[in-house]
């Protein structure tokens, strides 16, 4: 072979490794990122209330919405009291249900203990390990 045809060759070659490197690292960056709000007017949300440093934080609820530590929740937080998949929103027949999902610390709706799939209304307080979110 020439010099030139393996001249060609390594640079196709280090290419395509460039953009394998590259389609892993975005598969990497969206398996970590937060999932995106979807903005709908008026479409209900749980914001978080306490602990301070996460006041504020919103997540939109569609259909099902997981609250967990796992990063394929749609509600991700970082609680040590809150197990990987914690609690789930639901609606059903145009209620919202909150449901707990086997955690370990329990799910707390208005601070009784959910121990199955309950109605969630506006103002409503949800409480998975050390925080506490409000149905707005």
């Amino acid at each position: 072979m020439s010099d030139q045809l393996l001249t060609i060759a390594g640079l196709g070659i280090l290419a395509l490794a460039y953009y394998v490197f590259l389609r892993i690292l975005r598969s990497a960056w969206l398996a970590v990122r937060p999932p995106r709000a979807t903005r709908r007017p008026g479409a209900p949300r749980l914001v978080v209330v306490e602990p301070p440093s996460l006041e504020g934080r919103s997540f939109v609820l569609g259909d099902d919405l997981i609250l967990g530590r796992a990063a394929g929740c749609a509600a991700t937080v970082d609680d040590g009291h809150v197990s990987q998949l914690h609690a789930g929103v639901f609606r059903r027949g145009g209620r919202l249900l909150v449901e707990d999902l086997g955690s370990t610390n329990g799910t707390y709706l208005n601070r009784a203990k959910v121990t199955e799939p309950t109605i969630i209304r506006t103002g409503d307080l949800l409480r998975v390990g050390d925080i506490v979110l409000e149905l707005s």
